[in-house]
């Protein structure tokens, strides 16, 4: 139906995140902007620890961001470890940028973000389906708060991850370690050349890229269980990178669900010898409104057409699954 993300630049990402600075320079905490391309952000964060000589832990963020886009985010780090300046990364197609923010009393968290704000290009678009978007300016989307795939694995590679997360709750270690190495994640090499006990790998890890592969097994499921109280009589079911989704057929589709069924529990997940589950609700059905910018020609493939969108979701919507839905709506 569309290309999207065929250029990092189609698809650009940026927080909606307040903190609160001091103008105390000895302040506990320096919060720094980050802007990346081609990287995910828990691999900008061993870098930049690596770099500044701190413990990957000690470098904190509020979201994940992913690799294939250009994304900006905040990040904490402990204020005395800057003593010499900002650290400066090779430029090229992959790319990290640090600028100072402020300083404060707190590090950041995850679960701190408020929400992003996105502008995407959509490409290969026909006439017909480029027209339904420009026609109307601005668009009153209403969209089932799916996890989309990249919560599931690295651009290209397999969607498992909810699978190592379902092995560690299982306590089944070396299945836990044999799906990480096939996933292509950046720990995957050290999950296939790791030689000690099982469990002693998952241990060494930063414990937030272990959440993490908790969090996409609940993602998983709260999937599934959304897409169970979608009919099927008014909807359509479509498959993404292997994963099974059903998208209501339209605006009042989605509206009757949030209506029958506005939140549903979700466990959320940290990592401290084991794991510790936080109970949270989360929205079925996300509103937001996408203002349709520049469109034309699409000059990457031609005789299509091109077409950019500007729109905020809140923290933990997925853009690319909003975007389905809007494509997919009659």
């Amino acid at each position: 139906m569309f290309v999207l993300k065929h250029r990092p630049e189609d698809f650009r990402v940026r927080e909606n995140l307040v903190v609160p600075l001091t103008d105390d320079a000895s302040a506990a905490h320096r919060y720094l902007l980050l802007h990346k391309r081609g990287y995910t952000t828990m691999e900008a964060v061993r870098l930049l620890a690596d770099r500044i000589g701190v413990a990957g832990r000690e470098v904190r963020y509020a979201g994940l961001k992913d690799e294939d886009g250009v994304t900006e985010q905040l990040l904490s780090v402990p204020a005395r470890a800057l003593a010499d300046g900002l650290p400066e990364f090779p430029d090229g197609e992959r790319r990290l940028r640090l600028a100072h923010y402020g300083y404060g009393h707190e590090p950041l968290a995850v679960g701190g973000l408020e929400g992003n704000a996105f502008r995407v290009v959509l490409r290969d678009l026909d006439d017909g389906a480029a027209g339904r978007l420009t026609e109307r300016r601005r668009i009153n989307l209403l969209f089932v708060n799916y996890y989309d795939t990249q919560r599931f694995g690295v651009p290209g590679g397999p969607k498992r991850t909810h699978l190592v997360g379902a092995a560690l709750l299982d306590e089944e270690w070396a299945r836990a370690r044999h799906e990480l190495a096939g996933l292509g994640a950046p720990e995957s090499a050290s999950a296939r050349d790791w030689t000690g006990p099982d469990e002693d790998f998952f241990r060494s890890l930063d414990p937030r890229t272990v959440a993490f592969y908790l969090a996409a097994h609940s993602s998983y499921r709260w999937n599934a269980e959304v897409r169970g109280l979608i009919g099927a009589e008014h909807a359509r079911d479509v498959t993404v990178d292997g994963l099974p989704y059903r998208f209501p057929a339209g605006a009042r589709e989605a509206a009757a669900l949030q209506a029958r069924c506005p939140e549903l529990a979700y466990t959320r997940y940290t990592w401290a010898d084991g794991p510790e589950e936080h109970r949270v609700v989360r929205p079925t059905v996300v509103q937001t409104l996408v203002t349709v910018g520049a469109h034309g020609p699409d000059d990457a493939f031609p005789g299509r057409r091109a077409v950019e969108l500007g729109f905020q979701l809140p923290s933990g919507s997925y853009a690319t699954t909003a975007l389905r839905q809007l494509m997919t709506q009659r």
